[in-house]
């Protein structure tokens, strides 16, 4: 039974995104706001599958220690990269006027961030180079933008409840994947190296959260398509 669990848990990264993925296909929303969050389950449902069968039958694969894709670390950064930028682009899409010249520009300090560190600090794609300090960054950044939006719905007089706001349930489920994984992304090389075990386990709870970060998605699709209808 704890091996199924672990099994389960271990390819969540895959089988969550599935949720969304139906919601997404049946109550579909023309609304422009969502098409990074429509891009981010597509590219992400494929790159972790890259992930979960490299890790799973990298030795049925014939792959090799020393192999290049020995180890699917690299591929945790290059979805950080990616992540950052649709989300990015999803808050300067729900078009408030609340910091907006600061989330225009944080994209690109970021850029300037990866180009730095991974020109004169690591390597984007060396086997056992998951980046914590790219992976924290981007959490922290994200869970800024999740902040600012909420402060934003605070301070504005709104007749409206909260929950019937624009891309409410996404941030929601954002704000709880970032601010759960900040601490396990910021300390999960070292974790790695001194505690392996514990490392492992603890990659559980980013796992949980990973699926509750979809459950949300998939509401919003639901909530949106819904408000659409009662408004036709």
């Amino acid at each position: 039974m704890s091996s199924l669990y672990h099994t389960i848990l271990d390819w969540s990264e895959v089988w969550a995104l599935l949720i969304p993925f139906s919601f997404m296909l049946v109550y579909k929303s023309e609304d422009p706001y969502l098409k990074p969050v429509r891009i981010f389950i597509w590219s992400f449902l494929i790159l972790n599958l890259f992930i979960d069968l490299i890790a799973e039958y990298k030795w049925k694969l014939g792959i090799r220690e020393g192999d290049f894709l020995w180890s699917n670390n690299f591929i945790y950064n290059i979805e950080s990269i990616l992540r950052l930028f649709l989300f990015a682009w999803f808050f300067n899409g729900l078009n408030y006027q609340f910091m907006h010249r600061v989330k225009k520009i944080i994209p690109y300090g970021f850029t300037l961030f990866v180009l730095i560190n991974f020109i004169f600090f690591e390597d984007l794609f060396y086997q056992n180079s998951f980046s914590s300090r790219l992976l924290a960054t981007e959490a922290g950044i994200l869970l800024f933008y999740c902040l600012q939006y909420f402060i934003y719905q605070i301070i504005e007089e709104r007749t409206t409840s909260i929950k019937n706001h624009k891309g409410f349930w996404i941030v929601t489920g954002l704000s709880i994947y970032v601010a759960a994984s900040f601490f396990i992304f910021l300390f999960y090389v070292y974790l790695s190296d001194v505690r392996r075990n514990f490392a492992v386990s603890i990659w559980d709870v980013h796992n949980i959260v990973f699926i509750i970060f979809c459950i949300f998605i998939a509401i919003q699709f639901f909530h949106d398509a819904k408000t659409e209808k009662k408004w036709m």
